[in-house]
């Protein structure tokens, strides 16, 4: 069993809030390279994204599913008052949208707003030379000569990290474009096996992770990032950036006591660097900005009544739910 796993959930939550409270220690040289735009302030409440010397917004605007139910227009308008209201960080991948809509779009705001904003995008291939294509039909499409965060995409089971790390493979690909200066920071998503996201934290040099961290996040099938992933990347120092924290429509406005607001509440409240969120209404925007401005975390025992009130039904579904999710748009 991984020794971090042994701490009390309330040690965790109480260590981990001091961590993000103060930032860590030993930031990369790289982060700060020339080559890369300065990181944007922002007037939100920020936090240390692991030891890239970088402060986010404790908000991020996804640009997935939710954002692809916009019209063209009405979508670019949204990303432009999302960047207006502070909001800095754009999470997307290759995969989203049909014919890589998600990253056109964010590319016809640059490179008019490309020093106001960071920008994450996410390759699923796990063949190395397709990889390297389609990073690059990436960048084409994002208008920028860079990314700001590069990520292996969905990073499933055992036997997933086996073919990502064999010889040759694409997380040596991933180390390539960070060394040529094609990514500012590096690292993997996954909604999948947390034990599995552990393994691959304690294993390589990345400098983030994103993962999914909800109320519902562990159980039978056991997603297991909370639990198991987290600890990992706090222990590490890696940048966190939570998502599905609404679960995907099974969680969020669903159930009475689980709101939208108690759901950002809950995963933010969590030692985290930032909470992506899709937004398929601009009263969505309004309101999360709101909260973000406003945020004070749960206490540690309101956070395992959250939890233990979410297991059951609840957690069943968003489980259930996400056994055959793949993040597509």
């Amino acid at each position: 069993m991984d020794k971090t796993i042994k701490i009390t959930r309330r040690e965790f939550i109480a260590g981990g809030a001091a961590v993000v409270a103060v930032g860590i220690s030993g930031v990369k040289l790289h982060a700060a390279d020339s080559r890369f735009h300065v990181v944007p302030p922002s007037p939100l409440p920020t936090r240390a994204l692991g030891k890239t010397g970088a402060r986010l917004p404790i908000l991020t605007f996804g640009c997935g599913s939710r954002w692809m139910m916009y019209e063209d227009a009405q979508a670019v308008a949204v990303i432009e008052r999302a960047l207006d209201g502070g909001i800095i960080y754009l999470d997307s991948a290759h995969d989203y949208g049909k014919d890589g809509r998600s990253e056109k779009l964010i590319g016809t705001l640059m490179p008019a707003r490309r020093k106001e904003v960071l920008i994450q995008t996410k390759i699923s291939d796990r063949d190395p030379d397709s990889w390297w294509r389609t990073f690059e039909n990436s960048l084409k499409r994002l208008n920028v000569d860079y990314v700001d965060t590069l990520l292996i995409h969905h990073l499933g089971h055992d036997d997933d990290l086996a073919e990502i790390e064999r010889k040759g493979g694409v997380l040596e690909q991933l180390y390539s474009a960070r060394e040529q200066k094609l990514a500012r920071w590096i690292g993997f998503s996954s909604h999948t096996d947390g034990a599995t996201a552990a393994r691959f934290i304690r294993s390589h040099d990345v400098d983030t992770v994103q993962m999914a961290i909800n109320v519902a996040t562990n159980g039978p099938y056991d997603l297991g990032h909370e639990e198991r992933a987290l600890p990992a990347a706090v222990e590490k120092g890696i940048g966190i950036i939570a998502m599905k924290v609404m679960g995907q429509d099974r969680i969020a406005n669903k159930y009475d006591e689980f709101d939208a607001a108690t759901c950002l509440r809950y995963s933010l409240s969590l030692p985290v660097s930032t909470a992506t969120v899709g937004m398929p209404k601009p009263e969505h925007l309004e309101r999360n900005l709101a909260l973000v401005r406003e945020f004070k975390p749960f206490a540690p025992d309101r956070m395992a009544e959250l939890k233990e009130r979410a297991s059951g039904e609840i957690e069943t579904s968003f489980l259930d739910f996400m056994r055959n999710h793949h993040d597509t748009a």
